[in-house]
């Protein structure tokens, strides 16, 4: 009942958290990564992209490149035109144009069993073998990156503050690792004018190109210049894990049941199913001028 009347409140006075009930708009952009796949990273990316001049800091991005999450109603009314805005939500048709992260799920469930672990949100004595199946691997547990976990000053008093800015206290709905990928491919991943489809691996190991490829499609050009200083500038913000990590701490045992799962989705996105390099396949749809399209296998799974 307290909850419901500071929500109330909260509401009135335009405090209250959108989450996957923000009202879009139709000049909407949406920055889009499953939690875990790097997407802080990205976010601080295409802000400086945006802004090469005036490099994004941690206590800037909220209002440079701001997420569904945490900005209130009233100040995301108050953005300037067209909106940039960060999400971890599965598909949602009234989405605009999206650029989509996707990043080899063995490597998402190392990353989010860390987030979870450094966040206490999980027993200390939970091993990663233990969480794949209880938690990653389940259609019904949310999986919240760092902005969305229960710690710190969000978690004092039983996330009292955070959770009376939400309507009903539902924040969004990420799912599952396949079911955000699916969602999003299978819906727009035959249209490269809706949707920029980006992997973790071709942005950690060929940053600029893949940084080429958001400039034009926001309509920014392919400035060598606003790109390198996109790049210096996010130096030290978010700093990316290398590729592959879950080729040497994720067993074996997991690795296969997320392969069992998710395998064809693995494999339309361009990961092995087995342990080689850092999984990640050349991209699919590419061309040797640097131009790429969306289409990938979806007809496996549309």
């Amino acid at each position: 009942m307290m909850i419901r009347l500071a929500y109330l409140v909260n509401y009135f006075l335009e405090r209250d958290i959108a989450g996957r009930a923000l009202y879009k708009l139709p000049d909407d952009i949406f920055v889009v990564a499953y939690p875990g796949s790097g997407g802080q990273w990205l976010r601080r990316l295409v802000a400086n992209l945006l802004e090469p001049s005036s490099p994004v800091t941690e206590t800037n991005v909220m209002s440079r490149l701001p997420d569904l999450y945490h900005v209130s109603r009233r100040d995301l009314a108050k953005m300037n035109r067209p909106r940039i805005i960060f999400s971890h939500e599965c598909f949602d048709p009234e989405y605009g144009k999206v650029i989509y992260l996707v990043r080899d799920p063995r490597d998402v469930a190392v990353a989010l069993y860390e987030q979870r672990c450094q966040g206490r949100s999980i027993e200390n004595a939970l091993s990663l073998e233990q969480f794949v199946p209880i938690f990653f691997m389940r259609t019904d547990e949310y999986q919240g990156g760092w902005s969305e976990e229960f710690s710190g000053s969000i978690k004092a008093n039983h996330g009292f503050a955070y959770r009376s800015r939400l309507k009903d206290e539902f924040l969004g709905t990420p799912a599952s690792w396949g079911e955000n990928v699916m969602s999003w491919m299978g819906a727009r991943g035959r249209d490269p004018n809706a949707m920029l489809m980006l992997r973790y691996e071709d942005l950690f190991s060929d940053p600029q190109a893949e940084l080429g490829r958001i400039a034009e499609f926001l309509s920014l050009g392919r400035s060598p210049e606003r790109i390198r200083s996109a790049l210096e500038a996010a130096q030290g913000q978010a700093t990316p894990q290398d590729p592959g990590k879950w080729s040497t701490v994720l067993p074996e045992t997991a690795a296969q049941a997320i392969a069992s799962v998710w395998g064809p989705v693995m494999t339309a996105m361009g990961y092995t199913l087995q342990a080689c390099g850092d999984g990640a396949l050349p991209r699919p749809g590419g061309t040797e001028s640097g131009h790429h399209t969306n289409r990938t296998r979806v007809e496996e799974y549309r």
